[in-house]
């Protein structure tokens, strides 16, 4: 029995895997290996061990060679570096450069941000700087030398240049769909795309690829027959693939079509599922880290997933007539989204399902606009009109199918969100396999389709009547730290604070982002950072770059730390607006009243720290009162209680520790209900049990997130309700994930649409006395 293509694929990717993570030498591989041999197993066995062994010791390599590299070696702090430009920088100015020689010899690709005027790719720099917090080399000054810009780096250049000449404002992306640079596509664009499920036109993939291939193919076929199309189509792809730069995704199609041509030269007709694992095979020998690459996944994954619904499809529809092809079209569309879904789940925490009919207009249209690119990049500005006019088709499609509700689904990255749709995928391999009654399926899923769409356009639709003229108060599950999204009754939203972020875990982007883009929110009128400390300043940078916000607001004391510089630029990049707020400033959104208690000028000048410098905001709606305090402990206290009244909703300072939340300050505020964001197992022990013991004497109910999970508190002005959904054990997160990342719109943590009620859940309602 020869050992199947695909296990030897396994085998070795499954050992790089391993060995990046737990290097091993090759005498250890040899032994292994010898030791394998010798007790006899049978050979095929053998052979398996022997792939993983060898992927083992590839992996461990190629790990020590990239930990040893510039961009995991280089420190925070002055560098200097000859380094080379692989693409023009976007108009941020950051791009891509390999390091050429380095004072300490590390090698390897960088991220830098250097002044984009005049810079061309493949140009060669002495460059000093600083290296910032994100890992980005700032270049500061830079000095180019005379030395030979490659080839592949000239053509590059000419074809962008041409590209913007012809193309205009419609050059981003276009660039995106031929050379892969991505660096000047608007956000608006970006997401519209990924929103339609079509952010795959954007980027190089096997798709370009092959169509560049049909290209070539197509046009020697009037001019020679047999092989030698095909044979020029490989080496024509493997040209466009040195142009781009060798992307994983390109390489791959290449491979692909080498060996597709290889098989048509010599009359061969290899299984699909052979030449897909002969074509990663290669890439992992030649790059062993790209079984790191998400683009590589998705690219393989949509490549057989789309293969094998072609091929269900042709069994399916062999009497359909002349719906054949469209019936083969738009199961090849489902196949690919169902195939990559729980990949981009898994990863980037979104699944576009609308891009199953999204796709069966816009791939067509791509694959005529890239064609028509690359004629018009030499036959002028009369074909560019052409191809302007397919491209400006598909801008209106991915903006048309982004927009619709439910389309687009986000969660929080990782194995829960993507769990329903690996099941989705293999149920679905399952049938392709085994089908069932064609007939009798078809019709069943048509109910459940009908029966889904129906509660998925009548739910929000009640939600949203419910909701109206009510004030939101969501106090996020995000650890040790404090992230508290306030909507206003008129659907506006006001973000404080965007929890920790470290090396391992950022809130922003993993907790509190999807529960944005859940809620629906496409912009943020304020957000109000109580103050500069990492537990909740770290998840706004990407709160910041994933939503759109009007206005920031925080304590304005300069801060040496990297974080908040790299929260500053990020402001300037993203053209936020930025203000120092003081005792006095008010904020009023939708009659919601949003005023700043603390600091005052001259209490700055006490130099306390950050904590007690921290912003003390008071909101209020109607006759309901909610006091942010921040970090702020005794001291910042002792001088509000003078200014204070009674309030409904205190969320306590310092997560609850015991420099604060005294028992004047208690007296003065007389809370019912105090809100306490904290993460489990803290190495501060918060909330402090004297804190607790204070609240409870005085009958405050008690909420906190490490406990309790988020909190929602909910107000018309008149009345409040507070829900928790408490913590849950292991089988009840199991059966609810499913509803959980098809039908929730709040935050991963907060469990409101399971089917059994998780242990601590709550509903307290509240009058509030006139």
């Amino acid at each position: 029995m020869r050992p199947a293509v695909s296990a030897v694929v396994l085998s070795f990717a499954t050992g790089i895997c391993a060995g990046s993570v737990f290097p091993v030498s090759p005498l250890i591989c040899f032994i292994a290996a010898t030791g394998l041999a010798v007790i006899g197993m049978r050979w095929w066995r053998v052979f398996f061990a022997a792939c993983l062994f060898a992927g083992w010791f590839s992996g461990s390599i190629a790990g020590l060679r990239e930990a040893s590299g510039c961009r995991l070696s280089w420190q925070r702090g002055n560098r200097s570096a000859v380094v080379r430009i692989l693409d023009a920088p976007g108009r941020n100015g950051v791009t891509t450069a390999k390091v050429i020689a380095d004072p300490e010899g590390c090698t390897g690709t960088i991220r830098v941000q250097v002044a984009p005027e005049g810079l061309q790719s493949g140009v060669t720099l002495v460059a000093v700087g600083v290296v910032r917090g994100r890992g980005v080399f700032r270049i500061d000054h830079a000095r180019r030398l005379r030395v030979r810009r490659p080839l592949r780096f000239v053509l590059r250049d000419a074809v962008r240049s041409r590209v913007v000449s012809l193309y205009g404002h419609r050059a981003a992306i276009v660039e995106a769909m031929i050379l892969g640079r991505r660096h000047d596509l608007r956000s608006d664009t970006r997401d519209a795309f990924v929103a339609s499920g079509l952010a795959h036109l954007l980027a190089i993939s096997g798709l370009h690829v092959g169509i560049v291939a049909a290209l070539v193919t197509i046009s020697l076929r009037r001019f020679s027959s047999g092989a030698r199309p095909w044979a020029w189509a490989a080496g024509l792809t493997w040209a466009y693939v040195t142009l781009l730069g060798f992307p994983t995704p390109a390489t791959r199609a290449a491979l692909f079509i080498t060996i597709a041509a290889c098989s048509r030269i010599r009359g061969r007709n290899p299984p699909l599922e052979v030449v897909i694992g002969v074509s990663v095979l290669c890439i992992l020998c030649f790059d062993p880290l790209a079984v790191r690459s998400v683009g590589a996944w998705l690219s393989v994954f949509a490549v057989w997933s789309t293969a094998r619904s072609i091929k269900l499809a042709r069994t399916v529809t062999r009497r359909s007539g002349r719906w054949g092809p469209l019936v083969r079209l738009a199961v090849a569309s489902a196949g690919a989204t169902i195939g990559t879904a729980p990949i981009t789940a898994f990863v980037f925490g979104n699944v576009a399902p609308i891009g199953l009919v999204a796709n069966l207009i816009a791939v067509p249209l791509a694959s005529m606009a890239v064609p028509a690119v690359f004629i018009s990049l030499l036959g002028g500005p009369t074909f560019a009109a052409g191809a302007g006019v397919l491209l400006a088709l598909l801008e209106s499609t991915a903006s048309l199918f982004g927009s619709i509700p439910g389309g687009h689904l986000e969660g929080v990255p990782g194995v829960a969100f993507a769990l329903p749709w690996t099941v989705l995928a293999g149920v679905a391999v399952w049938l392709a396999v085994r089908p069932p009654v064609w007939r009798l399926a078809l019709r069943r899923a048509a109910y459940g389709l009908g029966a889904v769409g129906w509660v998925a356009a009548v739910l929000p639709a009640i939600v949203s009547l419910r909701h109206r003229g009510i004030l939101e108060v969501h106090m996020l599950d995000v650890g040790q730290g404090d992230a508290i999204a306030i909507k206003t009754p008129n659907d506006r939203w006001v973000l404080i604070d965007g929890g920790p972020k470290n090396l391992r875990w950022d809130a922003g982007l993993r907790v509190v982002v999807p529960f944005l883009k859940r809620r629906g929110v496409r912009f943020l009128d304020a957000v109000i950072l109580s103050h500069g400390d990492a537990d909740h300043l770290g998840g706004l940078p990407a709160v910041v770059q994933n939503v759109p916000t009007g206005v920031v607001l925080e304590p304005g004391v300069p801060l040496g730390s990297s974080l908040y510089v790299e929260f500053l630029d990020v402001l300037d990049e993203e053209g936020v607006e930025w203000l120092s707020a003081r005792a006095g400033d008010t904020l009023l959104i939708d009659s919601v009243r949003f005023a700043v208690l603390h600091p005052h000028g001259a209490w700055l000048e006490k130099a306390l720290g950050p904590n007690e410098n921290s912003l003390v905001v008071h909101v209020s709606y109607r006759e309901f009162d909610l006091l942010l305090t921040g970090d702020i402990g005794w001291p910042a206290e002792s001088t509000l209680i003078a200014s204070v009244s009674d309030i409904e909703v205190l969320k306590v300072g310092h997560h609850g520790s015991r420099g604060g939340t005294r028992n004047a300050w208690l007296e003065a505020l007389r809370p019912e209900v105090a809100m306490i964001s904290v993460g489990q197992r803290n190495r501060y022990g918060h909330p402090a049990p004297d804190v607790v013991r204070r609240l409870q004497d005085r009958g405050i109910h008690i909420v906190r997130t490490d406990t309790d999970g988020a909190v929602t508190l909910r107000s018309d002005g008149r009345y409040y309700e507070l829900v928790t959904r408490g913590r849950v054990s292991f089988a009840e997160k199991m059966l609810c994930l499913l509803p959980t990342s098809l039908l929730s719109n709040v935050s991963s943590s907060i469990r409101s649409v399971c089917s059994r009620r998780p242990r601590g859940n709550s509903r307290v309602s509240f009058t509030i006395s006139p």
